[in-house]
């Protein structure tokens, strides 16, 4: 029997320092840990003369390890996190939509490839351009100028255009430096903002991320994903 458990993606050392003094008192099941797109995943395989005996060893080492984890523990089946997140979405009758500037759709597809997301998908908006950004988001033309399309402000301004236009319960903004060009000293290629806007108002938050134009893009829906999440459930 195996039971999954999956959580944004730490670093691996970190992680396995975590849980290691739980897996390590048991020899059986057998606990691996591996590094997918954006997320880690902790692996427990058990082997026992009836399928009661191992869920019972699995719930054993499951336990403790789901404690430590906390809040950063999104799945306990595998399913990957756009699926997690439109469960939180049908659950509270609630929406979303997006608005995209360096990941150029990926967060849309991320949500659309969930069979049934047109119960909670409103769609979205790809800004690639200041122009787009003004003109469908009505992201003010001094904000641009004053910050630039890739900062905190223009995100957040991003958000709250994409969930005025479309009505939803909650919108997600995506700007950054995606590379292989176009970073400087002060925003360097990895750099990305995430918006999200709701009832209470909106926010954004920056991260940098390390790799090439698809990993930095990956990770960057991933990173949004989870902050979504957080928000419907209102933690972090």
């Amino acid at each position: 029997m195996l039971r999954r458990i999956a959580l944004p993606k730490p670093l691996f050392s970190d992680l396995d320092a975590l849980i290691s003094p739980v897996y390590k008192k048991y020899r059986y099941p057998v606990t691996t840990v591996l590094a997918a797109a954006g997320d880690l995943q902790v692996h427990l395989r058990a082997r026992c003369d009836t399928e009661a005996e191992a869920a019972a060893l699995l719930a054993e080492v499951a336990g403790p390890i789901e404690a430590l984890l906390g809040d950063r523990l999104y799945s306990r089946t595998g399913d990957p996190l756009e699926v997690v997140v439109g469960a939180l979405l049908r659950e509270r009758h609630a929406t979303v939509a997006v608005a995209e500037s360096c990941t150029g759709g990926m967060l849309g597809e991320r949500f659309t490839s969930t069979p049934g997301s047109s119960g909670y998908f409103l769609g979205g908006f790809i800004t690639y351009s200041n122009a787009l950004k003004r003109e469908l988001l009505g992201v003010p033309a001094e904000t641009l100028e004053q910050f630039g399309a890739v900062s905190r402000e223009t995100a957040e301004a991003m958000a709250v255009g994409a969930r005025r236009r479309t009505g939803a319960t909650y919108a997600i903004s995506i700007t950054g430096v995606a590379g292989p060009d176009g970073g400087t000293e002060q925003k360097p290629v990895g750099l990305v903002y995430v918006g999200i806007a709701d009832e209470a108002g909106a926010a954004a938050v920056h991260r940098r991320f390390l790799g090439d134009r698809t990993r930095i893009r990956q990770f960057t829906t991933q990173f949004a994903l989870d902050l979504l999440r957080r928000r419907v459930l209102g933690i972090g």
